[in-house]
């Protein structure tokens, strides 16, 4: 696909990644001191893995490379010195934004071989070259993430026992860029070089070597690693600017066509809640999170009616107390074409649904916004505070990709016997796989059937899915 055309398709690239680990017990780490501060478990303190990479503004090809942010440092102690006069390839820039509106850059790196643990004194330790600030979360399963502070320095400490529990375990930290003013050096924002934690070590049991089959979305859909919510709730706004016209219906008559279809492919087991908001005041709990019925699912989805406003911070404030109710990990999913018109605050809102520590996001889809830029910001917002992705939507099939997040695709992995090795969801961990070929089928509409993938110690073999125009199409390299 050349380059137009793929800038011009709306899609949802995925990849699935095979990373080797280690083939027999592993030796005791020597000590090791970098920069004043000693890990006891030496090198094997730091990120194995790039997770996922997005830089923001400005970063040039030779400082966007986040493998540089892998391993122990290995930059000079001064750092760049002057991001002015030339920076180090050593390390990887996440870039800038001129305000908070603007896309976030964010680095998400997985520790393999080791666990990163609340000990006494700072946990964690952040090398970056120039002097910038970063924002620093972290993640059990590389799901949700917990905010724990910001840092700068070569090395930046911070101590995470303020934010979990005793005995936690995490092995994913996501470094962001902290707003800051206009900065045009090659490697913007915080440099990044290298993650260490303290915590301990894990031993791989001798053996074979494996490959780890792990699917990580990519591109404008890129949700990083995620593993489906054990319950979901869908938000749509049904105001009266719902009943417009759009593509030969009204926006609505689109997203009830559009979510009948999604109730028959959302998973078996999964706890789905709707609700609906039109008028100031005005929301409705249709559906109350819970094992999924199809059938009340679409009776309530065929039964809806436009009017009133947009009382988003209304609809936020009520999701709360839906998910008040129900224990586990959710996903939000809300829809909407405009933004507040009842003089609520959604921003504010968001903030509140966080701030009650529930283990949530919140994707928002700006559905025909994109020339209401207020309205854009305001629903791009309210997904960057939530924790959550935000999807532009001008078209059925642009709906139908964003609302795709609530029903993962599914695929199987086929040994060379024909026999079925592996069955899974895309954003679910994946197998380990002995080295080997592999037929890989993935439940798109039609099918894609995938021959010969290979996996290979020391090798990392990548599928991308992409779709386009409805069609889908795959890529093994």
């Amino acid at each position: 696909m050349n380059t137009s055309a793929r800038a011009s398709s709306i899609f949802l690239s995925l990849m699935i990644g095979f990373l080797i680990t280690m083939v027999s017990s592993l030796a005791l780490a020597e000590p090791a001191t970098y920069s004043g501060v000693t890990f006891p478990l030496g090198d094997r303190s730091f990120a194995d893995r790039v997770v996922s990479y997005r830089a923001a503004s400005c970063v040039r090809a030779s400082f966007a490379n986040p493998r540089a942010a892998l391993g122990p440092p290995d930059c000079d102690g001064d750092g760049c010195r002057a991001c002015y006069y030339g920076c180090d390839t050593c390390a990887v820039a996440l870039g800038y934004r001129l305000s908070e509106l603007d896309d976030r850059g964010y680095l998400t790196l997985e520790f393999v071989d080791n666990l990163l643990l609340d000990v006494p004194g700072n946990d964690l330790f952040i090398y970056i070259t120039n002097g910038k600030r970063c924002q620093v979360e972290i993640s059990a399963h590389g799901t949700n993430f917990i905010f724990v502070g910001e840092v700068s320095g070569y090395p930046g400490g911070i101590d995470i026992s303020p934010f979990v529990s005793d005995k936690e375990e995490f092995h994913f930290v996501r470094l962001r860029d902290v707003p800051r003013d206009e900065d045009h050096s090659p490697c913007p924002g915080p440099s990044i070089d290298a993650v260490g934690a303290m915590g301990t070590a894990l031993e791989v049991e001798p053996g074979e070597a494996f490959g780890v089959l792990e699917v990580l979305p990519l591109g404008e859909l890129a949700i990083s690693a995620e593993r489906p919510a054990e319950n979901l709730l869908l938000i749509l706004d049904t105001s009266t600017s719902m009943d417009e016209s759009f593509e030969n219906a009204s926006k609505l008559d689109v997203a009830k066509r559009i979510l009948l279809e999604l109730v028959d492919d959302i998973l078996d087991g999964t706890e789905v809640g709707f609700r609906s908001f039109g008028g100031c005041g005005k929301s409705k709990l249709l559906v109350p999170i819970g094992p999924i019925d199809r059938t009340e699912l679409k009776a309530q989805i065929q039964a809806l009616q436009t009017g009133g406003a947009t009382p988003l911070a209304y609809a936020l404030d009520k999701a709360r107390e839906d998910c008040a109710q129900i224990a586990g990990s959710k996903l939000l999913i809300l829809v909407s074409d405009g933004m507040e018109t009842c003089r609520g605050d959604p921003i504010a809102a968001a903030r509140s649904l966080v701030a009650a520590g529930y283990d949530l996001r919140v994707h928002v889809v700006g559905y025909d916004v994109a020339q209401f830029q207020a309205a854009r910001e305001q629903l791009k917002k309210i997904a960057e505070v939530a924790g959550g992705v935000y999807f532009d939507v001008d078209d059925t099939e642009g709906l139908r990709s964003a609302l795709q997040i609530a029903a993962p695709i599914r695929y199987e992995v086929y040994n060379e016997q024909g026999e079925v090795v592996f069955s899974g969801v895309l954003g679910e961990p994946g197998p380990r796989l002995p080295a080997g070929v592999y037929r890989v089928v993935i439940d798109t509409p039609p099918p894609l059937e995938l021959e010969s993938v290979g996996i290979q110690p020391e090798q990392t073999t990548t599928i991308t899915l992409q779709r386009s125009d409805g069609t889908y199409s795959a890529e093994v390299k």
